[in-house]
């Protein structure tokens, strides 16, 4: 079983990784590597990341945001392990690709010195693919559920059935759900209500409202018992996420997509009587055809009748236009084209964002520490030693930016603005491609699964007399 914790760093990068990727501890550096950069040169790379996300999408502190460099996660394996330090070291770089998704820079060390191997790992607390922070809040419970799932596919030992979803109660918390005055318990019953009544978010806050309690949005959603106040302004109120991760304003949407689908299935006024209702595009949805009255028909006959999955597939048939067997082939084959294509585009655009973005974060740390470059280069013999001393670490920026900058043949000259806009562009016209190819495979999703269910009906479904089954299609 591994040990796995995380903090934060918020001043002192350069002295923990240091420390992490210290010669004596990983076999010479042997087991040191690094993701998206190189392990050297990482507490640099991570400040050109942090300015380039400033510039892109603003001062995250300015809003109230957290302040940390970067995070530093500890993976330790128990002495009674079998593992060796090589496996231990992709096991860790498993573990940290599948926490981060890719979407930060980080360096790996493992640790060999004492009587267990551990691994460290630390990651930049802003992701260079889409700017945004880490937000490490609650994150504790998916580090070890990620860490034991992989040590069981190693054959390591973990424990079973630990407790990684919900906050364990403070010594008052629990004093008062004894006495049944606990109001944060009386929260989170008003809620499991709620998501039950209700069928969307805005409806869930319409029922709450009615059994006394308030959302209070923001970065995290809070609930308040209304009415209930003291001077400190806290009393009747609770987070969400402290009251268990169920209660996050992402896992209540969850959780009522999830009451819907167990929900009896409803075919709308329209859709009972033929009439047009709006389609997946926002056009006129077409009227019901011969095929689908005949797949329906069917489905009456069989075990399948009247489930969600027929009528998502009803919907589905009438929404693509689909009125024989072939046509099911023949819109796969066709939004399978478009999804290759969508592909080939967000791979190009993709490519040209990575281009454009690692040059932009080269251009604003030369522009930015070359002042220092400049003032070192006026010293005289007696100050540029005491010169160069104070300011090490903003020439070390500079020099590695200037080097990169020659490396990628990109003219110091050239204006780092159009440079940004060119990032932003490319980012909208990815995300706008992302989202036609989610829509696309939605669509092909969709198709498939309700082609399986005609075939389904088609075989199960009883023979007929030729009249009654044509005279049942025309009414």
């Amino acid at each position: 079983m591994a040990y796995t914790r995380i903090h934060g760093i918020k001043t002192t990068l350069n002295k923990a990784l240091d420390y992490i990727e210290n010669p004596e501890k990983t076999e010479a550096q042997i087991l040191v590597s690094g993701y998206n950069v190189d392990p050297l040169s990482a507490s640099i790379e991570f400040r050109m990341t942090a300015a380039l996300a400033r510039e892109i999408k603003g001062d995250y502190t300015k809003t109230g945001g957290a302040n940390n460099l970067a995070y530093h996660m500890i993976q330790s394996f128990a002495p009674c392990d079998k593992i060796t330090p090589e496996e231990a070291h992709e096991l860790g770089k498993k573990w940290a690709d599948e926490v981060l998704k890719g979407k930060y820079e980080y360096v790996i060390s493992s640790h060999v010195d004492k009587g267990h191997i551990h691994n460290h790992i630390i990651f930049n607390a802003t992701s260079f693919y889409d700017y945004s922070k880490y937000d490490n809040y609650k994150v504790a419970g998916q580090l070890r559920e990620v860490s034991d799932k992989l040590c069981a596919e190693q054959g390591l030992y973990v424990i079973e059935k630990p407790n990684l979803k919900n906050r364990s109660a403070t010594h008052y918390e629990w004093a008062h759900q004894k006495a049944g005055t606990s109001w944060k318990a009386q929260i989170k019953q008003h809620i499991d209500e709620a998501i039950n009544e209700a069928a969307d978010y805005e409806s869930f806050k319409a029922v709450l409202d009615k059994k006394g309690v308030e959302i209070l949005e923001g970065a995290r959603i809070t609930f308040h018992i209304k009415g209930v106040t003291s001077s400190n302004g806290r009393a009747g109120k609770c987070r969400g996420d402290r009251i268990g991760e169920d209660y996050t304003k992402g896992r209540i949407i969850e959780r009522l997509a999830e009451t819907k689908k167990k929900m009896p299935p409803r075919l709308s006024a329209e859709q009972g009587t033929g009439q047009q209702g709006s389609a997946r595009n926002g056009g006129a949805q077409p009227a019901f055809s011969s095929y689908d009255k005949k797949v329906e028909w069917q489905a009456r006959e069989t075990k399948l009748a009247a489930t969600k999955e027929l009528a998502a597939a009803l919907m589905t048939i009438r929404q693509e236009g689909i009125t024989g067997e072939n046509d099911f082939d023949v819109r796969v084959d066709a939004l399978s084209e478009k999804a290759k294509e969508a592909r080939g585009t967000m791979k190009t655009l993709s490519e040209k964002s990575r281009q454009y973005k690692e040059a932009a974060k080269y251009l604003i740390a030369y522009k930015d520490y070359l002042p220092y470059k400049e003032a070192a280069a006026k010293q005289t013999v007696f100050t540029r030693k005491k010169y160069e001393s104070r300011y090490e670490s903003e020439l070390r920026v500079f020099a590695h930016a200037e080097a990169q900058l020659e490396k990628l043949g990109v003219n110091t000259n050239v204006d780092v603005e159009k440079v940004i806009a060119l990032v932003k562009d490319q980012d909208v016209k990815v995300s706008e491609i992302s989202g036609s190819l989610k829509d696309i495979m939605s669509r092909l999703i969709a198709i498939r699964q309700a082609q399986q269910l005609v075939k389904e009906i088609h075989s199960a479904a009883p023979a007929r007399d030729p009249q009654r089954t044509r005279r049942d299609i025309e009414i």
